[in-house]
């Protein structure tokens, strides 16, 4: 027979897995959408800073040699020519995205376009793929932890 405490003890851990649930994939699926339409946005308005405010600690590019390059600052300065430039936009639209089954982990895929302002007006200079990881921080905010794009014709 279990005494007071133990009983209340008992009751609590019960409680507590019957509280903690795992998270519903398309709200997870649509949250990482927004964060994605979110990174876009920061990046048109604010340029190289809307780009790597979205980069997690730990977050990896790959350049055009394969080579990786890891964190804010080496990313920062791997993207400055190509978003520091006012006269290109970069901007992107998602079409998907997945979520682990604990809703940590995620990406999107989507396509990426670049327009270049000149004398005319702006025209595409360029268009492709992208794929981006992501990890949820533990404020529950996305942040990229992966993130490659390939140009296409």
């Amino acid at each position: 027979m279990l005494n007071r405490p133990h009983l209340l003890a008992t009751a609590l851990l019960l409680c507590t897995a019957a509280c903690t649930s795992a998270p519903d994939p398309a709200t997870e699926r649509a949250t990482l959408l927004a964060a994605d339409v979110a990174f876009d946005t920061a990046t048109a308005a604010r340029g190289l800073e809307g780009w790597v405010s979205f980069v997690a600690d730990s977050g990896r590019q790959i350049d055009r040699q394969g080579n990786f390059v890891t964190g804010p600052s080496a990313i920062r300065a791997h993207m400055r020519g190509l978003l520091s430039d006012t006269l290109r936009s970069l901007r992107w639209v998602p079409d998907l995205a997945d979520v682990s089954g604990d809703g940590t982990l995620g990406y999107t895929w989507g396509r990426w376009t670049m327009t270049v302002r000149d004398s005319s007006g702006s025209r595409p200079a360029g268009q492709g793929r992208y794929l981006t990881i992501w990890r949820k921080q533990r404020d529950g905010r996305w942040k990229v932890e992966g993130d490659v794009g390939t140009e296409t014709e």
